[in-house]
């Protein structure tokens, strides 16, 4: 539970049978319920429940297939049928590039190839696919997105080891300094507008330890709208971003990123990766 907080007052949270109470607030109560940890604050917990129930009548209207155990594990590299063209491709992709981010990192610290690696955070996480990968690669993993239903959203996958938690992703109701790895698996601009998602950027950079690492993905299409978004976020706080993934290495991507920004020749990457500074 020391990774946890309340999401309306940032107090720590104490399990007493099997519900999570504030440690400041009696009245702040958060149950689990089929296996998803229901860490949403009281003056909006109506709403976001609608908002998941829309989005799974959503996903089954369009004829979107909800994955059974042994698809979940597949995911992203076998597609399932229903999505747009190209979708798990695009998806299977940016993930093998976050997982050549993540494989560098843990080199880099000395880690071994098996065994503990560190505490990461998915936001955005949608079904819970790459919460999945990274807690079978040795990740304390949390999965948090509002979106928790059992045929598209956080409940599809019951026997998860990882912790899965409906959330208001504006909200996080993480514990400051308490990960390695903060992990936006959607674009900035998917969670809000600009004041959102530069709240939302800030909120993920306090969650980091120093010397943590942020992500943030754009799988689908990758924008140069949402590219500028998060490159113009890492430099104003600061961020190292990541060298050396591929041959031309972050600074090369940096000079394709802005051709794109201009219209000119480039590729805009589906992760942008970037480092906190110690501290």
């Amino acid at each position: 539970m020391s990774l946890l907080a309340c999401p309306v007052d940032g107090a720590a949270l104490r399990l007493k049978n099997g519900v999570l109470h504030c440690s400041a607030d009696a009245e702040h109560v958060y149950p689990f319920e089929h296996g998803v940890l229901r860490l949403l604050p009281p003056d909006c917990r109506a709403a976001l429940i609608a908002q998941s129930e829309t989005y799974e009548q959503e996903c089954a209207a369009q004829g979107w297939h909800s994955p059974d155990e042994d698809e979940f594990k597949s995911l992203p590299q076998t597609a399932l049928s229903g999505y747009p063209e190209n979708y798990w491709q695009q998806q299977s992709t940016g993930i093998a590039l976050l997982w050549r981010f993540l494989e560098a990192v843990r080199l880099q610290n000395g880690g071994l190839p098996v065994g503990p690696v560190g505490e990461a955070a998915v936001i955005g996480a949608g079904m819970g696919w790459l919460a999945y990968g990274l807690d079978v690669a040795g990740y304390t993993t949390l999965a948090l997105d509002v979106r928790a239903g059992d045929r598209y959203g956080l409940g599809v996958y019951p026997i998860a080891r990882f912790l899965r938690i409906q959330a208001d992703p504006l909200r996080l109701p993480l514990a400051r300094g308490a990960f390695d790895w903060v992990i936006f698996q959607e674009p900035l601009s998917t969670f809000g507008d600009q004041a959102a998602y530069n709240a939302l950027f800030e909120q993920g950079l306090r969650l980091l330890r120093p010397n943590g690492w942020i992500a943030v993905m754009d799988n689908l299409a990758p924008s140069p709208a949402n590219a500028q978004i998060t490159l113009g976020l890492f430099e104003q706080a600061g961020l190292r971003m990541m060298d050396g993934i591929r041959r031309r290495g972050w600074r090369g991507r940096v000079s394709d990123l802005r051709d794109g920004l201009f219209g000119r020749a480039g590729a805009i990457p589906p992760v942008m990766v970037a480092q906190k500074p110690g501290g």
